[in-house]
Parts: C-alpha cells; structure tokens; sequence
C-alpha cells in the first residue's frame, strides 16, 4: 500500500518567550498558520514485518535515527506495542531547513497522521500530542495542520478560523539559524517588545490584516538581532526593500526566513523585483491554508 501525502511549511503570526518550565523548556504564546509551501512523502506499506527505510533527495538530510520521521515511527510502535512492520519512505524537500519553517515537525506530523490512520487510529489525538511533542514541539500544531494558537511548550492548542486570503512572500537567505542559536541569543536579550496575540488573532479571524505589522513581535528575532551578524546584515537588506516596496517582512519562528503579506494584486511585480534584488536567496510566493 502506497500513501503520498504533501507535508506543508507554517508561518508565525508573532511569537512570544512568556517563562521557562520546570524541564527548562521555553513556554511560548504564538499564532502559527500552515502555509502552501510543501515537501512531498511517499510512504510504502510493505505489509511484512521489518523496519523503516528512509531516502531523500537531499543528501544533508539525515536518514537514520536522528531524523524525525525514524522518532515517530519508534515512538508509534513502542506505544501501540504492534510488530514492527516495513515500512519505506522518500521524502522530497522542498521546504528549507533552519529556516523556522517547520518542515522536519511536520515532516513527523504527517508520517504518523498516516501511521496512525494505515492501523485505524488506535492513539487518540489528545495522546498523539503528549507522544510527538517529546520528539519536537512543533508537531503537535502540525497534527491539527489549522491556524492556532499555541501556549506552553507547543501543547496547549487553541484552533482559530482563519479568514486571510492575502498572499505572502517568503525569503530565505542564503544561511540558516539553529533553534538552540536562537534561544542562546535570547537568553542575552533585556528589553523585549512583545507581540500582541490577542489582536493578531483579531486580524487572522476577520481577514482585515492592514494593520497587522502593528502586532507582530518575534522575541527570538530579537535575540538574534543582538549579535548575529548574518541576520543584522540581512535585516538591512530586507528594510530597504521594505522602503521601496512599501510592506514589512516579519520573522517566522527562529528564522532565518522572513515572510510579507501582499496587499496589492501587484504580487508578481513585487515578486520580481524581490527576486532580481536579493541574489543568491530563495524567494517564494505562498497561501495560507
């Protein structure tokens, strides 16, 4: 039995560091939005007992035990207590990595939504996110795969109706940033401006996001920007283009990339523009789900 399945990116609508827990997880309170961006599994049932097989098309990715998708699949068997049975998947990137995109979260999300479905769902949701989020703290949000927002270390979900059809652009430069970078900067930063998630959820609920750049705030975006140099550099780049553009680029998770929302139907022209100007960065034009 084959399943292909496409494995979407997500955004941040703000993101906010509110305390730390007793394990020493950062709690957060965020608003995350699945966007189109989207990497491609094929999984194939072998109905035999076995093991996982994993092959990508990118050779950085790993293929064993560190990847997120062989975590799921121990993790599913060791609390459904079935035989191992084999199972092989080829995942086609498309979605950066160490761009705070979510791509490896949801990557896990989707492979065990289809797990889970190929026994006929024996975990509960509410079990599912206590399971995945010891794995990543974003792929509970990626089990749902709807606007929410998210408390605590990525387990409390509240789903929000999205009603946004603006477009957004996405750009990722040419490095990346690692989670635990990013919390390294933060831990240095004093003054925080925070994101105002009540108003966001405002916005995302009527689809009036006009003056939604007005609320979004990104705490470890502002850690970073402390004493990273590749994203100080590329913030200046990104606020001229802002200037010329007249939109305003925000950053999703722990970066490095950065997205807009298009308010004009010019989103081509804008696209183009972006495209000829930030040479050797990935530029893309998405919809929210």
């Amino acid at each position: 039995m084959i399943v292909k399945l496409k494995s979407n990116a997500k955004i941040n609508l703000g993101l906010n560091i509110v305390g730390k827990a007793k394990n020493g997880y950062h709690l957060l309170d965020m608003v995350m939005v699945p966007i189109s961006l989207s990497d491609e599994l094929e999984i194939n049932f072998k109905e035999i007992k076995g093991k996982l097989k994993i092959e990508t098309n990118i050779k950085e990715i790993p293929t064993g035990k560190e990847n997120i998708i062989f975590k799921i699949y121990n993790e599913f068997y060791k609390e459904t207590k079935f035989e191992k049975q084999m199972i092989e998947v080829y995942l086609k990137k498309y979605i950066p990595s160490q761009a705070g995109l979510g791509g490896g979260s949801s990557n896990g999300a989707f492979f065990f939504n289809a797990l889970n479905k190929y026994y006929g769902n024996p975990i509960t949701l509410q079990r599912a996110v206590e399971i995945t989020k010891k794995i990543g703290s974003d792929i509970p949000f990626f089990l749902l795969n709807k606007s929410t927002r998210i408390k605590g270390i990525g387990e409390n979900l509240e789903v929000i109706e999205n009603n946004i059809k603006n477009k957004i652009i996405l750009i990722k430069p040419d490095f990346g940033i690692s989670t635990i970078m990013a919390y390294r900067n933060y831990s240095k930063l004093k003054n925080k401006k925070n994101a105002n998630v009540d108003k966001i959820i405002e916005r995302v609920k009527s689809g009036y996001i006009n003056d939604i750049e007005n609320y979004l705030e990104n705490h470890l975006e502002q850690g970073l920007l402390l004493e990273n140099k590749n994203i100080i550099k590329f913030k200046k780049y990104l606020e001229k283009i802002e200037r010329d553009q007249k939109i305003k680029f925000n950053m999703s998770g722990s970066g490095s990339c950065y997205y807009a929302f298009i308010k004009t139907n010019n989103i081509d022209v804008v696209y183009n523009k972006i495209k000829t100007t930030m040479e050797g960065c990935r530029v893309e034009i998405c919809s929210l789900l």
